[in-house]
């Protein structure tokens, strides 16, 4: 095949391609209702209250700190989106998250770092206004803890079951905005998630408490089923 024939195939190729890609751009513009899985990675942080805590009888206190470290998890679940140039968006979504808690101990010349890592199910619902292939998007997010060991069949089997008021009690409270770039069935989002709700929270002696909530950054890629 000659040079001038490899380029000409390669131009037609490029067009029907191009041709395909408005075709598909233009048939998802005119539906109000999408559904659609997403997957991705978070870059999580957990942040505490400054906490010094004494043991009886002792003046020497140890030290609970932040610490700028940020742990990768994951995030993989589906959405539904309702709405042309103004939409709702609902999601489930299975989350790994987590962050470092720095601790100074009585005595110590260094601190100490504690990994923590837990899963949640989130489940954000985002209002937001599409502006050609670009998104914004911001909304409240509830999120349930996953217990240590317990498969997400076993957490979910527990909190479709019981009373709602119960779940509501467990869930933790915070919200996601972030922009997304629409390109035909697939899409690209980044998203800020800030707690409002403290995913921990320890009695400890004097009323003192520890108090801790995790901040995350996402990105993902999801992909329009029907």
């Amino acid at each position: 095949m000659t040079t001038i024939k490899k380029i000409t195939l390669a131009f037609l190729v490029a067009v029907l391609g191009i041709q395909i890609a408005h075709a598909q751009f233009g048939r998802l513009q005119k539906k109000l209702v999408y559904v659609g899985i997403r997957g991705g990675a978070n870059f999580s942080q957990l942040r505490t209250d400054g906490l010094q805590i004494a043991k009886p009888g002792a003046s020497v206190k140890d030290f609970f700190n932040n610490n700028s470290a940020a742990r990768t998890g994951y995030v993989l679940g589906a959405y539904a989106r309702i709405g042309r140039k103004f939409f709702v968006q609902p999601e489930v979504l299975f989350s790994t998250k987590g962050g470092t808690v720095e601790i100074l101990k009585a005595g110590a010349t260094a601190p100490v770092n504690v990994d923590v890592q837990f899963s949640q199910i989130d489940i954000p619902v985002l209002l937001g206004l599409k502006l050609g292939p670009l998104r914004l998007n911001a909304g409240p997010m509830a999120s349930l803890n996953i217990a240590q060991g317990n498969a997400l069949g076993d957490a979910l089997k527990v909190y479709t079951t019981q009373n709602i008021n119960k779940t509501i009690e467990q869930a933790t409270f915070g919200y996601q905005a972030g922009v997304g770039l629409d390109l035909g069935s697939f899409n690209i989002d980044l998203r800020y998630e800030g707690g409002l709700s403290n995913i921990s929270q320890l009695n400890l002696q004097n009323n003192a408490q520890f108090n801790s909530r995790v901040n995350l950054w996402q990105i993902s890629l999801g992909y329009i089923l029907f």
